[in-house]
């Protein structure tokens, strides 16, 4: 029965995507935030406006979004202005489909595509992320998005999907992000600054200079706030600073130096009882330990870019990433630090044989990480470190070597690609001797990821396209682990093949945008963690599952001077996206509980987002976004779920440019209008120990505001 309606509900969607051009709106399309458009001098009744392309590189091709053969979301520079986020780029990632982004705290977030990572606890895990091309994906598969100071992302693209090689095939997609281009804008300092509910207060200052043959860019933030619950305080200094500057003859250079000092401490997750009529409250245990973590972070890299001859052109990159943290927690002291250092290579070469525009891409990503950590006493669970107990060291090498082809016919674009992926793990332990020696050597083998698609513009400005991929996510160490805490051999990473067909183009007159995209994903070699103490997992290879959805979105914009009831509305645009997730265990067998035939936890059936803008002639402007989460699982056994909820947020400012101001925004925003209860995160499978409850529950925010000022000259 559940499949019928599923499939019931596609073809419904289907039809209403389909059958849009015989609505007459008068909004025109764009998903082209922040680039230019051309009106008309008069205004016609069809309100018809001519947009230019945008033009994404996400798959390490510039091509024009609309000729894309695979599933991909563009944000802009204009969503992040307007969204104006304060802690980290979540609420931006609401726009698009697939993805579910959701925070527990401030420093407990998880960003999941397609259902992939959503049973990984306390983080992000088995996609990827890049940052003008440095990865932010660690050599255990957890992705630090959150470490990104909001003020600095110029735009992103989102790969859902192991859809890409030329960034190695992550199993559920990949996020690419591109810091502020300063040579792009002017020589301008610009200052915001916003305090709002719970003691929230943030100041970020950006300073940009453009000369001829040089360009930097850099932004200093300061985000502190109290917290909504017990033990929620937050402080993090960031600075981060582009420059990009013309070399000798046809070479480029980009540098990239990014900073943040961060100490938040943690709340942790609650039970039902306390979820229901004290949801300010933090865990027992982490408040009596005054649990947090303090960390540095830092990222730098250089690219050369270099076209050598016309159609051939050549990147390099160096980059280097360092992390220290300190984590009190109720159970030890953990202390971590990690040094990365590596290089990326990509060379594309571009010809026309016969009306065939084809162009070649190959390169090679590598790099090396000395990982350091150690564990101490945490006396009676009181926050006074005692004696250290464990001391280890990882050193990781790992290598991807990729190859693209691609080739353009009249109105067909083929593409394949293939992603060769060698990791090893060399652990050592440095604290035991002898028999209690647990050092050992782990590597899967080498694991080739094809890919294979097609797109076809069947119709003016309307594509088709079929995608076939392979991916994959390789484990950490901890899931390597057996439970007397030696490496298993016999561990093998997640697997998944990828097949999807979307759609997407402008109707109606080059009036609205769609792109709609269905897939099937079978994953394989499916990782288990079994927690076997309070902060020890171990994993196991126990089956499979099953991801099938539907992902859609819809745009409509008018930037075009028009009156209506007396007001003069210079831009009237509504955006909104739908997400239907049907994500099952095909074969899972944990120990002796048989899964087989269950949702998987920790994601929604459905996901709904809309957001309206409104901008008036003489400067004032409104926004609203309205957001509908449905229910979940919250356990392998799908014995508890989740209440579905709906979050409304508005914002009214007036924005104007002066003689001795640039740039003046004033802006109040309301998160939660309706104080809606619910549960912005959960801990999938939470375990409980003795007589306590499971503590599933990280209760979101009640109704909060917040006010801010944006001033530049």
């Amino acid at each position: 029965m559940k499949s019928k309606i599923y499939h019931i509900r596609l073809f419904i969607l289907g039809l209403f995507v389909f059958f849009q051009p015989a609505i007459k709106n008068t909004f025109a399309e764009s998903i082209y935030d922040g680039v230019s458009t051309e009106y008309s001098d008069t205004i016609p009744d069809s309100l018809i406006v001519q947009l230019d392309e945008v033009v994404v590189s996400a798959f390490n091709r510039s091509q024009a979004l609309i000729e894309i053969p695979g599933s991909l979301t563009y944000l802009g520079n204009l969503i992040i202005e307007r969204e104006k986020p304060t802690y980290n780029l979540f609420p931006v990632l609401n726009y698009a489909p697939g993805i579910f982004a959701h925070s527990g705290a401030t420093n407990t977030s998880r960003v999941t595509i397609r259902g992939i990572g959503a049973r990984v606890p306390y983080a992000t895990g088995k996609i990827r992320a890049y940052f003008n091309n440095i990865p932010l994906t660690n050599t255990s598969g957890v992705t630090f998005i959150q470490d990104i100071d909001p003020a600095v992302i110029e735009s992103m693209e989102i790969i859902k999907g192991p859809a890409t090689s030329v960034y190695g095939a992550g199993l559920g997609g990949t996020i690419t992000m591109t810091a502020r281009r300063p040579a792009g804008r002017q020589t301008a300092i610009r200052n915001t600054t916003q305090a709002g509910s719970f003691g929230m207060f943030r100041n970020s200052v950006a300073a940009d200079l453009a000369l001829d043959n040089f360009a930097t860019s850099i932004v200093y933030s300061h985000t502190q706030s109290e917290g909504y619950r017990e033990n929620n305080e937050f402080r993090r200094d960031a600075i981060t600073s582009v420059s990009q500057f013309e070399g000798l003859g046809n070479t480029s250079f980009t540098t990239l130096f990014a900073f943040s000092d961060l100490k938040s401490h943690i709340p942790s997750s609650i039970d039902s009882i306390t979820f229901a009529n004290d949801p300010q409250s933090a865990a027992t245990n982490w408040l009596k330990t005054r649990g947090y973590e303090d960390a540095r972070r830092l990222l730098g890299g250089i690219t050369a870019s270099r076209n050598f001859l016309p159609g051939f052109s050549a990147d390099l990159s160096v980059f280097t990433i360092w992390h220290d943290e300190k984590e009190m927690r109720p159970f030890d002291v953990f202390y971590e630090e990690r040094f990365t250092l590596g290089s990326r290579f990509k060379a594309n070469r571009g010809w026309e044989i016969n009306s065939v525009n084809m162009e070649f891409i190959a390169g090679g990503e590598v790099f090396v990480e000395n990982y350091l950590y150690s564990n101490h006493e945490n006396i009676d669970g009181e926050g006074i470190q005692g004696a250290q107990f464990s001391d280890n060291k990882e050193w990781v090498s790992t290598y991807n070597v990729f190859v693209q082809s691609d080739a353009n016919y009249n109105r067909l674009n083929l593409s394949a690609g293939v992603n060769l992926n060698f990791t090893q793990r060399d652990y050592t332990d440095l604290f035991n001797e002898g028999a209690q020696n647990l050092s050992g050597t782990y590597d899967y083998g080498f694991i080739i990821s094809p890919r294979i698609s097609a797109g076809y513009l069947y119709y003016k400005r309307n594509s088709v396209f079929l995608t076939l991929s392979h991916g994959f996510s390789p484990p950490s160490l901890a899931e390597t682990l057996t439970p007397e805490g030696f490496i298993n051999p016999d561990i093998r990473p997640e697997k998944s093949w990828n097949l999807e067909l979307g759609f997407r183009g402008n109707l109606s007159g080059n009036r609205l945008f769609y792109d709609v995209s269905l897939y099937r994903m079978q994953v394989q070699d499916l990782l288990v963690a079994e927690r076997v103490a309070e902060d020890d997992w171990v994993g196991r290879n126990a089956g499979e599952s099953l991801h099938r959805g539907i992902e859609a979105e819809l745009h409509w914009v008018v930037k075009q001077n028009f009156f209506a009831k007396g007001f003069e509305i210079s831009e009237f645009s509504i955006r909104t996206n739908y997400t239907l997730n049907h994500f099952y265990f095909t074969d899972f067998v944990d120990r002796e509980n048989d899964y087989s035939g269950n949702q998987i936890p920790g994601v929604p059936e459905n996901i709904f987002f809309s957001g309206v803008y409104a901008e008036l002639g003489f400067g004032i402007y409104a926004m609203g976004g309205l957001r509908y989460v449905g229910s979940m699982t919250m356990n392998d056994a799908n014995t508890r779920f989740t209440d579905p909820y709906y979050l409304m947020d508005i914002t009214l400012g007036y924005k104007k440019e002066f003689d001795f101001l640039r740039t003046l925004d004033v802006f109040f925003r309301v998160n939660n209008l309706f104080n809606t209860e619910y549960a912005s995160m959960i801990l999938v499978n939470a375990p409980s120990f003795g007589n306590t409850l499971p503590r599933y529950y990280y209760p979101g925010l009640p109704v909060h505001f917040t006010l801010g000022l944006r001033a530049g000259i």
